[in-house]
């Protein structure tokens, strides 16, 4: 077993072991950012505020709740979570073991580039493109959700690819400039609004109503100027980018004209998908 093999092994003995609980899933990055979260202040995240307080919310929502725990978590969730811990712990043992490989999966590669070269721009294309390759891989899990869950992947995923344009310099709307900073407090903010990230799982009818934009209130009506105004008009381009900023193509098969389309694996769903399912007047939960 060569060196790079070991250092995978030990990648995935490490993220496995962390993976038996939420919070030591968090703590795994935690300590990450501890090292190389690049802070203004000692003591803080820096660079890692908006990953952690995302995955703050994964866990109070319970995705990442064991499968056999009393309230079962996410296969999907769980599955990209765990692959981008991978991507990332990988890097780090890289980059601790002062080895230099060749041919390293695009995101351990951005991951060296951040650890190396800390800011905004380096961090987003190591989480995105982590992000982007979890979806891949978790991608037939993706199917055993329900589908107003499905289609809220597209929606986190969407929202995340829309912060980094505003740091590569590519501007699709004035909020992104607030959204877009990785040491802010904006995701923890959002993620504290039901409309924007839900937290219950399985969704609630009510979580529904508001991924589905159909909630008749001011949160609902905020929501929809986030989405409807400023994202989903440029999804199309947004995605274009993403794809040269993260060097992940496969994000180009989530898109068409506007339209989301993950997950893609199962050939009888096309871009009328989410259109029709989504548009009945009644809303059902399982």
């Amino acid at each position: 077993m060569n060196k790079l093999e070991i250092l995978k092994e030990k990648a995935k003995g490490i993220v496995l072991q962390a993976s038996e609980t939420p919070q030591n899933r968090y703590k795994l990055r935690y300590e990450f950012y501890q090292k190389y979260g690049e802070p203004f202040i000692n003591g803080k995240e820096g660079l890692g505020n908006s990953e952690l307080a995302f995955m703050d919310w994964e866990i109070k929502r319970g995705t990442l709740n064991s499968i056999n725990a009393q309230h079962p978590g996410s296969l999907w969730w769980r599955s990209v979570n765990s692959h981008f811990l991978y991507l990332a712990t990988l890097a780090q043992l890289i980059y601790e073991s002062g080895e230099t490989f060749l041919d390293l999966p695009a995101p351990v590669d951005f991951w060296l580039e951040y650890i190396h070269t800390p800011n905004e721009c380096s961090w987003y294309r190591a989480h995105n493109s982590s992000i982007i390759v979890g979806y891949q891989v978790a991608d037939s899990l993706a199917f055993k959700e329900n589908i107003y869950e499905q289609y809220f992947m597209n929606i986190v995923l969407y929202r995340v690819l829309y912060a980094q344009s505003m740091v590569e310099g590519v501007s699709f709307g004035i909020l992104g400039k607030i959204f877009g900073n990785p040491r802010g407090a904006a995701v923890s903010i959002l993620t504290d609004i039901e409309a924007f990230y839900p937290s219950h799982y399985p969704l609630s009818k009510k979580d529904i109503e508001y991924v589905t934009h159909r909630a008749h209130n001011l949160n609902g009506l905020i929501e929809d100027v986030f989405d409807k105004l400023f994202i989903i008009p440029h999804l199309d381009e947004l995605y274009v980018e993403a794809a040269k900023w993260n060097n992940s193509q496969i994000v180009l098969e989530y898109i068409k004209n506007n339209k989301p389309l993950y997950p893609i694996s199962e050939s009888e769903f096309s871009s009328a998908h989410f259109n029709t399912k989504l548009t009945t007047k009644k809303i059902h939960t399982l």
